[in-house]
């Protein structure tokens, strides 16, 4: 007899009997003879429980907000990994790429604080963790200075990117769910320009030297022809030292960084009035400006704005003729505005866009001399008292805002201040009291201070002003510089804040920087001016 067979054999008789033991023993009725029909037992069977599945999940690669670095390529997340300068989440497990992380693993909850206490630390983070504290690298992609790759956090083409780092819990079921949810269709950007006022230079370029309105709104890249140098022609009283400013190409990309986020804030500094009525300021005259009509095909074009704050320093400029030009050429051009009106009431009404399913309110005050205040029957600004600012922002929730964006135009001791002063930190409770989210600051013509803090809904940003967009003044580098201020929100959260640099050409065209380049100047003045740690 085969061994096979036999061992079949002897196991189906130990079967037989077995089961046969666990039978219970069914015995005839004696006074009948008939074998009664076992009783089908009542209890149900419990099914087995389903197997948990190990979570699999997107991840961020996170760094520092006071670093240079802007990009980051999958090859040095491996090399980092392999030499021990990349660290890991514990209880996570990188799916993709294949690396081998030799530094010790941090809790992924404790990354952001560890970040906070080394700005060089790069880290992989599940996008649930992901708050300002943790700025975050997309993946280099094939624009200027590795922009346009795939991320998380930027704008809606970035987001759909088929993205290159994945990980997965070490054991199913050992994370909290939050910490690696991300839902894209929740998250969006809000990008902010800055000052604008395409006179002066820009006018210049535009219509005197007939460049037109295209080449100024349609700014590349540029570079430093060497270090920053004493002015040569200084107005008269002032002397600052400038940078000489070279074109490298990529005509373009400036204005697709505001075009491509979810929404684009402006400042807008001065009236809009029809271009047959319209002349140029020739830097010879008065500091009185304006610009036509023709700029507004442009703003759509080029910079994709979809909300404008008003009540800026020069809106007076062409008295109410230009108020109600500026009012009436927005409106027929469908930008919302706040800030400007033909009486307060109008002045107060917040502008309002719809993302990502939520209603985002953007509200504006200002407090820099010059323009007329709004009142009952007087067109003009909305002026910085603590009444107009409950009144704005109570009318944002009224109507059922989700996000209240609020929209300073002020000084502290002046427009070449970066911080925040005494007199902008009274505003600024009044702004936390009326139940302001974000602030955005204008009206500095330099690039000012950004605050992050702590507050029971996440984390607050206060800007107090990104620098001159389109506003002339190239008699100081520090005019000369700006940033655009791109915010990444979860929802309702502030989860990121991306701050890209540029330079103005010729006073007339921003042109982005590189930040690990030139770009760096401008950078580094910011963080010595901000407050960027908040965790407890």
């Amino acid at each position: 007899m085969p061994i096979r067979t036999h061992f079949r054999g002897v196991a189906i008789a130990a079967l037989v009997s077995l089961l046969a033991a666990c039978e219970p023993t069914i015995s005839p009725n004696p006074s009948t003879g008939i074998v009664p029909t076992p009783t089908p037992s009542s209890e149900t069977p419990t099914p087995s429980p389903s197997p948990v599945t190990a979570a699999d999940f997107p991840l961020a690669v996170v760094t520092g907000m006071k670093t240079l670095k802007a990009r980051i390529t999958v090859a040095e997340v491996t090399t980092l990994a392999s030499s021990g300068k990349l660290v890991v989440p514990c209880g996570v497990t990188v799916t993709q790429p294949a690396i081998t992380a030799t530094a010790p693993c941090i809790a992924a909850d404790q990354i952001a604080p560890a970040i906070e206490a080394n700005q060089q630390l790069i880290a992989l983070l599940p996008p649930g963790l992901v708050q300002p504290a943790t700025k975050v690298l997309p993946i280099a992609g094939d624009g200027p200075y590795g922009m346009f790759g795939p991320d998380l956090f930027g704008d809606p083409q970035s987001r759909a990117l088929p993205y290159p780092i994945h990980g997965a819990e070490a054991m199913a079921g050992s994370l909290d769910p939050s910490w690696y949810a991300y839902d894209p269709s929740t998250t969006w950007t809000l990008t902010t320009i800055g000052s604008l006022c395409a006179d002066r230079g820009a006018a210049h370029q535009a219509v005197t030297l007939h460049k037109g309105w295209d080449w100024v709104f349609n700014g590349g890249t540029a570079k430093y022809a060497g270090k920053p140098h004493p002015n040569p022609n200084p107005p008269p009283g002032l002397q600052n030292p400038i940078v000489t400013v070279v074109e490298t190409g990529n005509a373009g990309v400036t204005s697709s960084i505001s075009k491509r986020s979810d929404v684009t804030l402006a400042n807008h500094k001065c009236p809009i009035l029809p271009t047959a009525s319209w002349h140029a300021n020739d830097n010879t005259t008065a500091l009185s400006f304006s610009v036509p009509e023709d700029v507004l095909s442009r703003w759509q074009k080029y910079l994709g704005i979809d909300a404008v704050f008003l009540p800026a320093d020069h809106q007076s400029d062409r008295g109410v003729t230009g108020i109600r030009s500026t009012l009436t050429l927005l409106d027929k051009y469908g930008f919302p505005h706040t800030g400007l009106g033909m009486n307060l009431n109008q002045a107060l009404e917040p502008a309002y866009v719809q993302v990502a399913g939520l209603k985002v309110a953007f509200v504006s005050w200002d407090n820099v001399p010059g323009p007329v205040h709004a009142a009952a029957s007087t067109p003009g600004v909305t002026w910085m008292t603590q009444g107009n600012i409950n009144a704005a922002v109570g009318r944002a929730k009224a109507a059922g805002a989700d996000v209240i964006i609020c929209d300073p135009q002020w000084w502290g001791p002046d427009e070449y201040y970066p911080g925040l002063s005494r007199s902008q930190a009274t505003y600024l409770k009044w702004m936390d009291a009326a139940g302001c989210d974000q602030v955005i600051g204008g009206g500095l013509h330099l690039t000012g201070a950004v605050l992050f803090r702590q507050t029971s809904d996440g984390v607050s940003m206060v800007n107090t002003g990104p620098g001159n967009y389109m506003f002339g003044q190239g008699w100081w580098q520090q005019t000369q510089e700006g940033v655009l201020l791109q915010l990444a929100f979860r929802g309702k959260t502030l989860a990121n804040l991306k701050i890209i640099p540029y330079v103005m050409y010729a006073e007339a065209r921003a042109d982005l920087l590189d930040p690990q380049g030139d770009g760096h100047y401008v950078l580094q003045r910011l963080f010595k001016s901000s407050s960027l740690d908040y965790l407890p």
